[in-house]
């Protein structure tokens, strides 16, 4: 009995030391007071103004005839942005703004799967498929097909097939575009 005193007293005289160790010297922090930087560091920072942002540029170049570009927007209700490599030239991104979303319907139709042909062999390169995300492409399965929105579809590139410079064909169902260079 007279040893489990002696462990209790012996622990609490153990903590009151601790404690006093620990918060002396924050106590002493405390009083410290804190001076403001000297005037001549933060004039220095008075003037700076942040780097220009460069001026927006096309997404790619499109080779297509005033024709083209009037029967995709009358009829199919979107205008072509461009189609250029990407992933280290192991995919083409086909960029397009739809500008009348009714008219556009069918390029998102989930059923329909969409090619690349390419012009000098015609050799169908499609979509890629990933097993956890789907097809690398938009779909209307959430009715969320707006006007005035640009959108994308990815299209493989095996063994960097086709090089910047070359025309494809871009079908998707009835959809077709020829011609339209790689860049």
């Amino acid at each position: 009995m007279e040893c489990t005193q002696h462990r209790r007293s012996t622990l609490g005289s153990n903590l009151v030391l601790l404690l006093l160790v620990a918060f002396v010297p924050i106590a002493g922090w405390a009083s410290e007071t804190v001076t403001a930087a000297p005037a001549s560091e933060t004039s220095r920072f008075k003037d700076w103004q942040p780097p220009p942002m460069p001026e927006p540029t096309a997404f790619a170049e499109v080779n297509l005839s005033d024709e083209q570009v009037k029967v995709l927007r009358e009829d199919w209700g979107v205008e072509i942005l461009g189609l250029r490599l990407t992933s280290a030239n192991n995919m083409m991104d086909f960029r397009f703004r739809v500008l009348d979303a009714d008219k556009a319907l069918t390029l998102f139709d989930h059923r329909i799967k969409p090619y690349v042909i390419v012009d000098r062999s015609q050799i169908k390169l499609p979509v890629p498929m990933a097993a956890k995300v789907g097809a690398f492409r938009p779909t209307n399965r959430g009715k969320n097909i707006k006007a005035d929105k640009n959108y994308y579809m990815l299209f493989g590139n095996p063994d960097r097939y086709v090089q910047p410079g070359e025309t494809v064909t871009v079908v998707i169902g009835d959809f077709v575009v020829e011609h339209l260079q790689v860049n």
